[in-house]
C-alpha cells in the first residue's frame, strides 16, 4: 500500500507523478483494487468535514464504504457521523448492487437499508423499519454504487451515461455528459481530468461537476454541487492504493 498525502512545497509536486508511476491502477484485468481516497468537503469555500471512501473486496464481493464528518464550527452543530455502505458483484463489466445502507449516528429515524433481488428484478427498502419493495429496471443502482458504474463506463470509453437510482423508495434519473478536458490543482498537486455534469431529471435548479482522473481508471478527484445558491465541494487530499 502507497499512501499520498500532501507534505510539503518540494514534494507536493513529485506526489501525484509517483503515484502514477509505481502505484497499482483501480481497475485490475477483472475488477477493481482496494483504495482509499480522502476529500476534504466544504461549503461556499469554507471547510465543513471529511470524507473517506473506500473499496475492499473478498471473493467476488466488492464493499464500497464512506464516511463523513463534520469539522471545524460544523461539528458544533454535526458531532455524529454518516456512514453509507454498497456491497456488489462485478458481472461483464457492470457493477451490480446488492445491498445499500446509509446510517446517520445523530438520527437513527434516517436508518435506510436496500436488498436487491435480481432473480425478480425488486428492490425492498427498508427506512424505520416499515420495508415494502418495487420493480425496477436492468442496470439500477444505488446512490453509491452509480459512482463506481461510471468508473467502469468511462474506462471502456462511453462519454454520455444515464443511470437509474434507486433511492427514497422511488428511482431517480442521473444523467453525465463530459464537457471538456481541464486541468485542476488540488492538495496533491496538478492533474489533468475529464469534466462531466450531472443533471437530475426533474432537478433543473440543481446542477453537479465532477472531475475524473483517467490515469486512475476515472476516479473523480473533485465533485462540485450547486443547489440553492450554495456551492458544495468534495476535493481528494489523499489516495492510498
Amino acid at each position: 500500500m502507497r499512501r499520498l498525502r500532501k507534505t510539503n512545497k518540494t514534494t507536493i509536486w513529485l506526489v501525484p507523478l509517483l503515484a502514477l508511476m509505481f502505484c497499482a491502477p483501480l481497475l485490475a484485468e477483472h475488477g477493481f483494487s482496494p483504495f482509499t481516497a480522502v476529500y476534504k468537503v466544504s461549503r461556499n469555500d469554507s471547510e465543513i468535514g471529511v470524507r473517506t471512501h473506500s473499496l475492499t473486496r473478498k471473493n467476488d464481493l466488492y464493499l464500497f464504504q464512506a464516511t463523513m464528518h463534520a469539522t471545524g464550527f460544523a461539528s458544533i452543530v454535526k458531532s455524529g457521523e454518516i456512514s453509507e455502505t454498497s456491497q456488489w458483484q462485478l458481472n461483464q463489466n457492470h457493477v451490480i448492487p446488492l445491498s445499500y445502507e446509509y446510517r446517520d449516528s445523530d438520527n437513527e429515524q434516517r436508518h435506510a437499508q436496500l436488498e436487491f433481488n435480481w432473480d425478480k428484478n425488486s428492490v425492498t427498502n427498508n427506512v424505520g423499519n416499515k420495508p415494502w419493495k418495487m420493480t425496477i429496471p436492468n442496470g439500477t443502482q444505488d446512490k453509491f454504487s452509480y459512482m463506481l458504474e461510471l468508473m467502469q463506463d468511462f474506462q471502456h470509453g462511453k462519454r454520455t451515461v444515464e443511470y437509474k437510482i434507486a433511492d427514497g423508495g422511488r428511482l431517480k434519473t442521473y444523467q453525465f455528459t463530459a464537457l471538456n478536458n481541464e486541468v485542476i490543482t488540488t492538495p496533491l498537486g496538478k492533474f489533468n481530468t475529464v469534466k462531466l455534469q450531472r443533471t437530475r431529471a426533474g432537478k433543473k435548479n440543481r446542477v453537479t461537476y465532477l472531475w475524473l482522473l483517467p490515469e486512475k481508471n476515472y476516479l473523480p478527484i473533485k465533485i462540485e454541487r450547486h443547489k440553492g445558491g450554495n456551492v458544495f465541494t468534495m476535493e481528494i487530499s489523499e489516495l492510498t492504493l
